[in-house]
């Protein structure tokens, strides 16, 4: 990974902390992004090995120009989106309000399409990337009181299909990641058993085995499960 510059959307916690930390392990220049941060941007450019911090709200599309623009002026290249900003309301759909549904949509959906874009334009130029795009297996098959987050990572999958054909002959390759139950903050009221959900680590692991591919071969997706299947 070493010279590669990567985003990661959501990055302060959970899959895209750990992800972060692999990859800048591994020699990339890594640009975590929060709503919260502050100061805005980072105040120098990316180092090869480190981790700096940007404002971002994936549902504020200026906010997505600016961070973009940033990463242009300064480096002029970006080579590996991660999409890891997601949030998820587990409740029957029958019970979810349309706030609650539209929250869902334009954080998981309409922010990885509104990243992703701008990512492919800046790849364009300067000979493709890749974008990697967090899913779940409730992108797979419906599970009860999983309506908008369901429906939201279905989506996800189809938009990287869509986007691997119109993407291909630049060499921007999109990859869609669907795992099963991580041990995260996401789930802490889920009441799963930790033992039996996968570790973020085991996630970033995959992320970084895609990441360091050369652009000689495309991954579309991959599953990964924990032992027990879907819980």
């Amino acid at each position: 990974m070493k010279g590669k510059l990567v985003l990661i959307t959501g990055g302060t916690r959970g899959i895209g902390k750990i992800t972060a930390e692999w990859l800048a392990r591994e020699g990339a220049a890594v640009c975590v992004t929060s709503r919260h941060a502050s100061p805005d941007l980072p105040a120098a450019p990316l180092q090869t090995g480190t981790i700096s911090t940007a404002k971002l709200d994936v549902t504020d599309e200026d906010s997505i120009f600016r961070l973009f623009a940033w990463l242009e002026e300064q480096h002029g290249q970006l080579d590996v989106l991660v999409n890891n900003a997601g949030i998820g309301i587990f409740k029957p759909l029958a019970d979810t309000t349309r706030e609650e549904w539209e929250a869902v949509i334009a954080t998981n959906l309409t922010g990885l399409f509104l990243c992703s874009r701008e990512a492919y334009r800046l790849m364009k130029r300067k000979g493709g990337g890749r974008i990697i795009n967090l899913s779940s297996i409730t992108g797979y098959m419906p599970i009860p009181h999983n309506g908008a987050y369901g429906s939201s990572k279905h989506a996800v999958r189809g938009l990287s299909q869509i986007c691997n054909e119109e993407w291909k002959e630049d060499r921007v390759f999109v990859t869609t990641v669907s795992a099963g139950a991580v041990a995260t903050e996401i789930t802490d009221d889920r009441m799963f058993d930790p033992a039996d959900m996968l570790k973020p680590e085991e996630i970033a692991e995959a992320i970084l085995h895609i990441a360091s591919k050369p652009l000689t071969m495309r991954v579309d997706e991959i599953r990964i499960l924990p032992p027990k299947g879907v819980l």
